[in-house]
């Protein structure tokens, strides 16, 4: 299997179907759906794509464990996109400022990595900060664009 594979299944789709994800949230905003039906239409749509991948991929056996991560990453995800949801609607922000702010979670994701899960060893510091420094920059320039 080619290496690249991977980088482009688990981060290049990803990144692009969160960004047309990002416009039609702005876009059911300003048709006046508020952020709890929001969540509501889209925590079904989730349901549903995770029962069509259940039916195509078999998943493996459930854990309570797994069951309560799942969980906990879902009220996660959920909390940070009902707030970017009740952004968009009662302030009518646009989502060209709100989007680079919110994708430097990369930040948050990396030091609860490196911290929590022990991953600290496995960074280079030099460019982790320069990394760090270049996100942050680019997040202040392309929201206040």
């Amino acid at each position: 299997m080619n290496s690249l594979w991977p980088i482009i299944v688990g981060g290049v789709l990803p990144a692009i179907f969160w960004g047309i994800t990002a416009i039609f949230q702005k876009q059911s905003a300003t048709a006046a759906t508020g952020s709890a039906v929001y969540l509501i239409a889209f925590g079904t749509a989730c349901a549903f794509a995770g029962l069509i991948a259940a039916l195509v991929w078999r998943p493996a056996p459930w854990s309570l464990e797994g069951l309560g991560l799942a969980a906990t990453a879902g009220t996660c995800f959920a909390l940070g996109t009902g707030l970017i949801s009740f952004a968009l609607f009662a302030y009518g922000v646009p989502v060209s400022k709100l989007a680079p702010i919110w994708s430097c979670n990369v930040l948050v994701t990396l030091a609860i990595g490196a911290i929590y899960l022990g991953e600290a060893s496995e960074l280079n510091t030099i460019k982790l900060a320069a990394g760090t420094l270049l996100i942050l920059s680019g997040a202040l320039l392309v929201s206040s664009a």
